[in-house]
């Protein structure tokens, strides 16, 4: 042995051996780092770098052990780099959590996936004590009931009640016996429908998911839900009147409402309770099914449910307003949703600049007719209502600021102003010492647990026969040279078919109603911060701030995000997905019914049943509608032009401003197109699912 060590030849191959060993691992950490800063660059440069890719391959996904950074996909070293530029320990958990970075983890995915699951939305004194959504929803619970016990176990996507008593909402009445369709999804072999507690209560996925072969599809639109009627059955719906254009003052409601002092300690006589909940009711019941009502803006601007496939679609909600902090504005959306969204006295604080309306006669309207006897202003005294409100429930947190606190910034409740997060100063945010809370964590962990985990979706593939035949004919891969061709990727940028971008409504010219809904809002904006993610709640008094960025969002951190001003805007929305997500524009007014068009071997169409245009035809009388046949009024200027005429011959849409109007970019003869690559458009555009190319 000690021979053949020292032989002169064997050193050589030793010396060789262990040069080529480190060589080689060299190699590989170079190949490794290289991978790592092309993979970020990847993620996160400008999508227009994509253009020239092939439109079916899968677009990336959110990836494990990455960093979200207010926006920006972080890989662990660039992480870590921006941790130690601001003097923090990069080895330090607690430090990324300092600066703003979100880990990204399987187990925060799980944790924004139970949340979507099964937390409830809505805080127990508004949604339910003055607004009464649980008490409406069990003035049907007999039927759901047996509607689901009929179903012997067998699965459903559009759970049909038979009413078992005349049910009269506003000026409408449906007799006893009448079947309607709920939109309700029901797995097999369960007691309930997705998204319904059996307490009243509701979870994100009553809107967002749907059955497929009895699997559920988190992240779908339920376009079918009733969500007009499940309001109205609320028996104080006018609770949400600053959601349309309803002024309590309005002499034509003056009736039998009570006296209370205003803000300025005038008397004022409120609304007659009856004549506007029945006139609110009649105004929610105009609005077709998977459209709802979100915005406290004085603007009848209702949206059809969205899809939420939402890695690297953003900024989010139709008009893009949620555009800044963590996820690239997805964690200020889902804030939303539990925030401003339905807690109903948070827009009293800035009722008289956005609305024209006292804040005591916001809360007095909102009270007077309150579901729970016990929260109803009181009878033969006449009181100022947020000092009544205050009697009955003395402690805000415990009552309408139930899981939320004031954003750092904001103000003092009920003076709180907005900002670019947070559209009424309140951030949802639940007690961190509540392990009993599956929400419950340091400051935003529960919307950041939502974000990834929406972000970790992709729409389900397209299992349909259509797509099949689409797929094997070829069909979609020359849909997508005419999807280059007609240039429709100068917007929609693959591999996310979006630029990311808010267009002015000048220039998408759909209808204005929700790209105005946030202008109000404008000159009350102060600059976004947050605390820091490590921070406890509730929050003590030395917690630290974080600015949030808004440089390339907004021209300053107290103005609206660009494209919205002057005059409002709409977002890019993603294509990904669209054969789950009909009907189609922020309004859903681009609809048509399955069987109202024929299209023969050429591609050509012809309407057969003009009954199915537009929502009149189609979700206003509670049918889907039918994605081929929308998407083809979406691309055809004729069928648009009758799809808009139906929607504008139905009084209610138009009260509603629902039309399918704008959008105005056709794939059609006139814009030098045949049938034939119309159609292989539209199957390219059916075609957007995980994996495109494939079936």
């Amino acid at each position: 042995m000690k021979q053949q060590k020292n032989n002169p030849k064997t050193r050589v191959v030793r010396m060789l051996y262990g040069s080529k060993t480190k060589i080689f691992l060299l190699m590989c950490v170079f190949l490794i780092s290289v991978f790592g800063i092309l993979l970020s660059n990847w993620l996160t440069t400008s999508q227009t770098a994509f253009a020239t890719i092939n439109l079916l391959q899968p677009a990336p996904t959110q990836p494990l052990g990455y960093y979200d950074y207010f926006g920006k996909l972080l890989s662990p070293q660039e992480a870590a780099r921006v941790v130690a530029n601001k003097g923090f320990n990069s080895n330090d958990p607690i430090s990324y959590q300092r600066v703003g970075a979100v880990k990204i983890t399987q187990k925060l995915i799980a944790q924004g996936e139970n949340i979507f699951f099964n937390r409830k939305i809505g805080d127990t004194l508004g949604f339910q004590g003055v607004f009464g959504f649980g008490q409406g929803l069990n003035t049907i619970s007999d039927e759901i009931g047996v509607a689901i016990a009929s179903l012997q176990g067998q699965p459903t996507t559009n759970l049909k009640i038979t009413l078992q008593k005349n049910l009269t909402l506003g000026s409408r009445t449906f007799p006893k016996g009448t079947v309607v369709n709920t939109g309700l999804k029901v797995p097999a072999r369960q007691s309930a429908a997705l998204g319904l507690k059996a307490n009243g209560e509701i979870t994100c996925l009553l809107c967002h998911a749907t059955l497929s072969n009895n699997k559920i599809i988190p992240g779908t639109s339920n376009g079918e839900l009733a969500i007009p009627l499940l309001i109205a059955l609320a028996p104080n719906t006018a609770a949400g009147f600053a959601r349309l254009n309803f002024n309590p003052l309005d002499p034509q409601y003056k009736g039998n409402g009570k006296t209370i002092i205003d803000s300025k300690g005038n008397k004022v006589e409120l609304p007659d309770p009856k004549k506007l909940e029945d006139a609110f009711d009649d105004a929610v019941l105009d609005v077709p099914f998977g459209n709802f009502e979100s915005s406290p803006d004085g603007i009848r601007d209702s949206t059809k449910i969205p899809s939420i496939f939402a890695f690297k679609n953003h900024p989010y909600g139709a008009s893009g307003e949620a555009a800044v902090g963590p996820f690239a504005g997805l964690s200020a959306l889902n804030n939303g949703v539990h925030s401003s969204e339905v807690n109903l006295f948070a827009a009293a604080q800035i009722s008289a600049d956005t609305l024209g309306i006292d804040p005591e006669v916001y809360i007095g309207t909102l009270l007077q007719n309150a579901a729970d006897p016990s929260l109803r202003l009181p009878k033969g005294v006449i009181v100022k209502p947020s000092e009544w409100l205050r009697k009955i429930v003395p402690n805000p947190i415990q009552a309408e600021l139930e899981d939320q606190i004031p954003a750092p910034g904001t103000g003092t409740y009920p003076n709180l102003r907005p900002s670019l997060f947070t559209y009424n100063g309140l951030v949802f945010s639940p007690n961190t010492g509540n392990p009993e809370d599956i929400a419950s964590g340091t400051f935003l962990f529960a919307n950041n647990a939502m974000s990834a985990f929406q972000n970790s979706l992709v729409p389900p593939a397209n299992q349909t026969s259509e797509n099949w035949q689409a797929l094997t004919n070829n069909s979609v891969k020359r849909g997508a040279k005419v999807f280059q061709k007609a240039n429709c990727a100068t917007c929609h940028i693959p591999p996310f078919f979006t630029d990311n971008k808010i267009h002015p409504i000048d220039q998408i010219r759909t209808n204005p109603a929700r790209a105005q809904s946030r202008l109000g809002l404008n000159k009350l904006l102060v600059a976004p911060k947050l605390y820091t993610f490590n921070t406890p709640v509730p929050i003590p008094a030395n917690a630290e701030v974080l600015d949030v960025p808004t440089q390339g969002i907004s021209d300053t951190p107290t103005t609206l995000p660009k494209g919205v001003l002057p005059k409002g805007g709409y977002k890019t929305s993603t294509l990904r997905g669209l054969y789950v997500n009909a009907p189609y524009l922020h309004d859903g007014g681009v609809a048509v019914r399955a069987g109202s068009l024929k299209v023969d071997s050429n591609g050509s169409f012809t309407v057969v049943d003009k009954t199915g245009l537009g929502l009149s035809g189609t979700l206003s009388l509670s049918i889907p509608a039918d994605p081929a046949s929308s998407l083809r009024a979406l691309v055809d200027r004729d069928l648009r032009a009758k799809v808009i005429k139906a929607n504008k011959a139905n009084p209610g849409l138009v009260r509603s401003n629902l039309d399918g109007t704008g959008h105005y970019f056709y794939v059609d003869r006139q814009s030098g197109f045949n049938s034939h690559q119309q159609t292989d458009l539209i199957n390219f555009l059916l075609a957007l699912d995980d994996n495109p190319g494939s079936f």
